[in-house]
């Protein structure tokens, strides 16, 4: 049972003889409800259905073993995973059961992603950043060269320089946005008070955003622990700044966040949760990835950072529905007082 990955015995009707705990976690179920049940009672059907193929597979080729990666949809995500199937048999060869090793990839595929993505961000910054100056250099040239023999009726030139310049600096930002992306500063974590810092980011929004209830209830028996400061500002910001686009689009809402110390888990449990819109499922699968965004305007690397910095504390993020509306997204932060 004390395995990283997820272990399943079957008889050879299908019936599940045993199931380990990293199994029952990984699909979300309850081990009293796996045994003795055949597993097209238990998994979804898209699982069912890849489990039947190996099965078909299996016997056609008179293989002992069968491995592959899959990637699954399951109700709160997406996940990778290499499955092997072994065939069991028994003294006389006669087949008895299967066994199956699942193991999950997801972090380790999404790190290759965030990786290559990391330099796709860094190339296109490059590519975009050196051109963008002597383009505005010249545009206000123009502007102060020739505005000045112009009869005041004729706005065109200096409407289409100003055009130039705004949208130069609108690229610009662009590019700082890709820069931050591609070198995401290593985490310096030092005893800050995690409550402090998410009080102090709501302040910045409460007089600013009057069409949205902020709430903020904190774990008073939360004391310092180490983090880096500014780049949990970041993240706090970024999750807002979500939550505001969302409420936005219904016409006012309300946020509310918390934060929990779990002693025994020696965690910190963030929830921020609003009333916005919500997320569609197909869309929760894909909203860490960069430059994915249900936003018209966005550039989809907001989520990408936070994904990013929380796991550079070694810690996790998931979103989940907010009942009967909205969103909330969790991050579990190791809760270290001491330096590893």
């Amino acid at each position: 049972k004390n395995v990283n990955a997820g272990v399943i015995t079957l008889d050879r009707s299908g019936k599940i003889i045993t199931i380990n705990e990293t199994a029952v976690t990984l699909f979300g179920l309850r081990e009293e409800d796996c045994l003795n049940k055949n597993y097209r009672e238990i998994f979804t059907s898209e699982l069912i259905r890849k489990i039947r193929f190996f099965l078909r597979n299996q016997e056609r080729t008179r293989q002992d073993l069968e491995s592959r990666e899959i990637e699954l949809s399951l109700p709160d995500r997406n996940v990778h995973l290499a499955i092997s199937f072994t065939r069991l048999n028994d003294e006389q060869n006669n087949y008895i059961g299967m066994l199956i090793i699942i193991n999950d990839l997801t972090e380790i595929i999404n790190a290759q992603k965030a990786v290559a993505w990391r330099e796709v961000a860094r190339r296109i910054a490059h590519e975009i950043k050196n051109p963008l100056t002597p383009i505005a250099l010249s545009a206000e040239r123009i502007q102060r060269k020739y505005a000045s023999l112009l009869q005041e009726g004729d706005k065109v030139l200096s409407s289409c320089t100003s055009t130039i310049i705004k949208q130069v600096s609108a690229l610009k930002q662009l590019v700082n946005e890709f820069s931050n992306f591609a070198r995401m500063p290593q985490a310096k974590p030092t005893m800050q008070d995690l409550n402090e810092v998410i009080s102090e980011t709501l302040n910045l929004y409460r007089h600013a955003r009057p069409d949205c209830d902020f709430s903020f209830q904190p774990d008073e028996n939360l004391v310092p622990f180490l983090f880096d400061q500014e780049q949990m500002k970041r993240v706090m910001t970024n999750l807002v700044d979500n939550s505001l686009a969302a409420i936005k689009s219904v016409g006012g809402g309300s946020i509310n966040i918390t934060t929990k110390l779990d002693k025994s888990l020696q965690i910190v449990i963030i929830e921020i949760c609003d009333t916005g819109l919500g997320i569609s499922q197909q869309d929760k699968s894909k909203l860490f990835e960069p430059y994915f965004s249900t936003k018209q305007a966005g550039m989809g690397l907001g989520l990408a950072i936070v994904k990013t910095i929380v796991q550079d504390h070694r810690g996790f993020i998931r979103v989940k529905d907010n009942h009967p509306r909205g969103t909330c997204f969790i991050i579990e932060l190791p809760f270290n007082l001491e330096a590893p």
